[in-house]
């Protein structure tokens, strides 16, 4: 099947691959060995392989150009801004390490190297998991074509992804950020994400026709992207669609909110762009999040609360409630999480209290109410 043989200083192995679909036979040859041993390991290789099936031709495609081609095959199938996650992290981390490479050249010790040299870059684990993912899924991709014989990512030790930790306001802080934050443009964004747990994207894509005062509720339909150009009709996922009942203040603030509004509009004449969006710039374009979090920040520091990001505006709102009593089955309906375990697992931290309460609220009916 095959055999070694010396050329000039190196060692070289030839293999019959067999006939190919015409009947011709083919032949590989592989040249550059420094000793014959180290030729005879890779001809036994080839020929294990070749009896095992799992042999898989040398190809010339680039690492860059497959990865291309399979995110544009992911356009049609992933939400528009996961999408666009995935290509920026390809072009910010995945291209300029292993873009070079063919997709065979892809082995475990690369790929090793390659993510610990992510972890060195003090990255955050959740970060350094989807550019994992990314590769991985990619690469399985490659082995399903038969580009490669197996994934060479599943033999990669993985890091760790620690728990972040949560921090959130309690009522004093909460109505201290609101005080400081009131005569602020985005007062209402800031209001919405307290009140009723709404993600940053989904407030800044909130239009009017979404909210119905007369019943005292909003529903969410749409997000802003995270670079805050597209508006996605879409929601992260089908429970994110999803009706909030709203607290009479958050109503009223929203009342005073379209007023300004539509008095911007007024003022602006034929250069406003309506687009119906309740948080929007004085001329009715979207907010972009960049500018929504430079206010945040400088409002932190003002007030002096402790200093938390916007998305844990959300988790506060989630803690206070369940602190109140307020049944799981509401917080996840309310936060647009597909069940309660999301939501149970997000909010460990808040249940030991709840259970010192329930073991006052047993005891009291048990015993002290029996003794009246």
């Amino acid at each position: 099947m095959g055999y070694v043989k010396k050329e000039g200083s190196t060692w070289y192995y030839a293999v019959d691959l067999g006939k190919d679909a015409n009947g011709k036979r083919r032949r590989k040859k592989e040249r550059g060995f420094k000793t014959k041993r180290e030729a005879e390991i890779a001809l036994a290789n080839i020929v294990s392989e070749l009896s095992k099936g799992t042999y898989v031709e040398p190809t010339k495609v680039l690492y860059k150009d497959f990865l291309y081609h399979w995110l544009e095959s992911k356009r049609n199938s992933l939400r528009s801004q996961t999408h666009y996650n995935y290509v920026m992290i390809a072009k910010k981390h995945v291209l300029p390490e292993l873009g070079s490479l063919t997709v065979q050249q892809i082995n475990s010790p690369t790929l090793q190297r390659f993510v610990d040299e992510l972890c060195n870059k003090g990255l955050t684990g959740a970060y350094i998991k989807k550019i994992i993912d990314v590769v991985n899924s990619s690469l399985k991709k490659a082995m399903r074509l038969g580009f490669i014989a197996q994934n060479p990512m599943e033999l990669v030790d993985r890091p760790r992804i620690g728990k972040k930790e949560m921090r959130v306001w309690d009522k004093i802080e909460v109505e201290k950020f609101l005080t400081a934050a009131y005569p602020e443009r985005f007062y209402i964004a800031f209001l919405l994400a307290i009140t009723t747990g709404m993600r940053q994207g989904e407030i800044l894509g909130l239009r009017w026709q979404d909210i119905d005062f007369e019943n005292r509720t909003l529903c969410v339909r749409q997000t802003l992207s995270h670079d805050g150009k597209t508006i996605l009709s879409e929601a992260k996922t089908k429970s994110s669609i999803r009706p909030i009942y709203l607290p009479d203040e958050t109503l009223e603030a929203l009342r005073k909110h379209r007023l300004l509004v539509k008095q911007e509009k007024l003022k602006s004449g034929g250069e406003y762009k309506d687009q119906d969006l309740v948080v929007c710039t004085t001329v009715g374009t979207p907010v972009c999040p960049r500018n929504l979090n430079r206010t945040w920040y400088r409002l932190l520091n003002q007030s002096g609360v402790t200093q938390i990001r916007f998305h844990d505006l959300r988790h506060t709102h989630a803690t206070l409630l369940l602190q109140k009593g307020i049944h799981i089955k509401v917080v996840a309906e309310r936060l647009g999480h597909s069940n309660t375990r999301i939501t149970l697992d997000t909010y460990s931290h808040v249940l030991p209290t709840m259970q010192e309460e329930a073991a006052k609220a047993i005891s009291d009916i048990l015993f002290k109410e029996n003794c009246m």
